[in-house]
């Protein structure tokens, strides 16, 4: 494996402060070990950085969050579950 200018690189930058990772004694252990999205930094492909200090770059997250919203508050209403934090669950007898 070599890396030299004008080639495409798949390389992720971590962040290995957290205690999730930290201390790392075996890097290639800790990631498979603690692997999950929280410590990704950075992330280039092919010379675009796609995600730079743990956030996805050009990505409009509006749009799908009022989605997930709408839907949340379609599903409730269905249920006759309201969002003001009152509802508990409750068993059913048998």
């Amino acid at each position: 494996m070599s890396r030299t200018p004008g080639k495409d690189a798949d390389v992720i930058l971590l962040r290995t402060g957290g205690l999730t990772v930290f201390p790392v004694t075996d890097p290639a252990g800790t990631i498979v070990a603690a692997g999950h999205p929280g410590p990704v930094d950075t992330v280039p492909i092919a010379g675009r950085v796609v995600k730079r200090d743990g956030v996805q770059a050009d990505v409009d997250l509006r749009a799908p969050r009022t989605r997930l919203l709408e839907s949340r508050d379609r599903v409730a209403a269905a249920a006759g579950v309201p969002l003001d934090g009152a509802w508990q669950p409750q068993p059913k007898s048998v």
